[in-house]
C-alpha cells in the first residue's frame, strides 16, 4: 500500500480551501491527472462522486462517499473503482482570517497487480503535488 501526508501553511482561509476542495466538479479544470468528476449525490455531511482518472492514458473510473464538517474535515472513502484500498483526509485549521494549516494524506492500493505496478508512481506523483495543485487553485481564484 502507498501512502503520502502533507501540512502546510496557505494565505487562504480554511473557508475558501475547503469550499476549493469541495468543489469536486472542477477538479478537470485544474487537476492533469482528473479527465471528469461528476458528483452523484448529497445529502447533510456526506456525498458521494464518481471520478475518472487519467493515468498515463488510461482511463480508471471510481467512486467515492465523502463525509465532511464544514470548513474543517473531509474523509474520502473508495465506494467502487480500480482500487482495492483508497482513503484520503483532509483536515483545514484556521490561523487568522487569511491563512490556514491544511494537512492532507492518502493511502491506496491498486485491485491488480498490473495496475499497481503501471498507475501506482502516476497516482502517487499527483498525490504528492495535491496540495499545491489546490493553493494554486485558490491563489487563480482569489487574486482575480
Amino acid at each position: 500500500m502507498r501512502s503520502f501526508e502533507e501540512t502546510r501553511e496557505i494565505a487562504c482561509s480554511a473557508v475558501t480551501m475547503f469550499d476549493i476542495v469541495m468543489d469536486i466538479e472542477a477538479y478537470p479544470a485544474f487537476l492533469p491527472w482528473v479527465a471528469g468528476a461528476t458528483i452523484l449525490n448529497r445529502q447533510a455531511g456526506e456525498l458521494s462522486a464518481e471520478l475518472i482518472a487519467d493515468l498515463a492514458g488510461s482511463r480508471h473510473s471510481f467512486q467515492t462517499i465523502d463525509r465532511f464538517v464544514p470548513n474543517k474535515l473531509i474523509e474520502v472513502r473508495l465506494l467502487e473503482g480500480p482500487f482495492r484500498f483508497l482513503e484520503s483526509i483532509w483536515t483545514f485549521e484556521p490561523i487568522s482570517d487569511e491563512r490556514c494549516k491544511v494537512h492532507f494524506s492518502i493511502e491506496f492500493e491498486f485491485r491488480s497487480m498490473m495496475l499497481d505496478m503501471v498507475a501506482s508512481p502516476i497516482f502517487a506523483t499527483a498525490c504528492k503535488s495535491m496540495v499545491q495543485s489546490f493553493e494554486k487553485r485558490a491563489m487563480e481564484l482569489t487574486c482575480i
